[in-house]
Formats: C-alpha cells, sequence, structure tokens
C-alpha cells in the first residue's frame, strides 16, 4: 500500500509469512553478479525518461520468485535478492580479510626465518672454520 507520505510499504510482518526456508547468501552474490542490468525506457514514458535494472524475464529465471510470472518483479523480492547479495559480498570480504591476516603472519614468520639464517650466514662468514 501507499503511506499516507506516499511511500510503498510491504507487508512483512513474520505472522504474515510462512514456509520460511534458508538461503546462501554468496549463492545470491552470484546470481546477481550474472544478472544482466540494462538501462532502458519504458515505451510508454516520454523520450529521456531513463530507468536502471533487470528484466523481469531474467530475474525470474534467475531467482525463481514471483510464481510464474515472468513479466514483473516484485519491490520486496528486488530488495530482498539486493540484501542477500550484500551479505554474500560481506561473507566474501571477510573470507579474504581472514586471508590476508593468515598471508600476514606467514609473511611475518618468514621475514624472521630469513633474518636468523642471515645472522647464522654473517656469524660464519666472519668466523670461518679452520
Amino acid at each position: 500500500y501507499c503511506s499516507v507520505g506516499g511511500t510503498w510499504t510491504s507487508e512483512s510482518d513474520r505472522n504474515a509469512k510462512e514456509h520460511f526456508a534458508a538461503i546462501s547468501p554468496r549463492d545470491m552474490l552470484d546470481r546477481v553478479s550474472a544478472l544482466p542490468i540494462t538501462e532502458w525506457q519504458y515505451k510508454a514514458e516520454p523520450e529521456g525518461i531513463r530507468h536502471i535494472g533487470p528484466m523481469a524475464q531474467d530475474f525470474h529465471a534467475a531467482f525463481g520468485l514471483n510464481g510464474g510470472d515472468d513479466k514483473h518483479i516484485t519491490t520486496v523480492d528486488e530488495g530482498g535478492v539486493a540484501l542477500a547479495a550484500i551479505q554474500g559480498l560481506n561473507e566474501k570480504l571477510n573470507d579474504r580479510d581472514a586471508v590476508i591476516r593468515q598471508q600476514s603472519t606467514e609473511i611475518k614468520q618468514l621475514q624472521r626465518s630469513v633474518a636468523a639464517l642471515q645472522e647464522m650466514v654473517s656469524q660464519l662468514v666472519r668466523s670461518p672454520s679452520k
């Protein structure tokens, strides 16, 4: 419905929903990444009015939402997919940060090993064996 202030509001009360199923944010991110997004104009609008977004057919094929209707995208589904993809991106960034921390630790260990080996070589050069 449209609120008194003119904003579109979708029913989202948990009590109005059923058949909950977990989703994979990473999978959503992968599907969003593969989704063609274009700039376009509705045929019925005046020249110069442009929009950006996916085609309903592509969105339906990628996510299977909105039942059998592949001509429309509900705003609740578009928003939900976008939020899930953001979560997937956050997971990916957290994983990348963990890898970077691990690599940094390994680099520090290798630097200490190299410094120790350099010290050994210096000692051997300073006191050659007879």
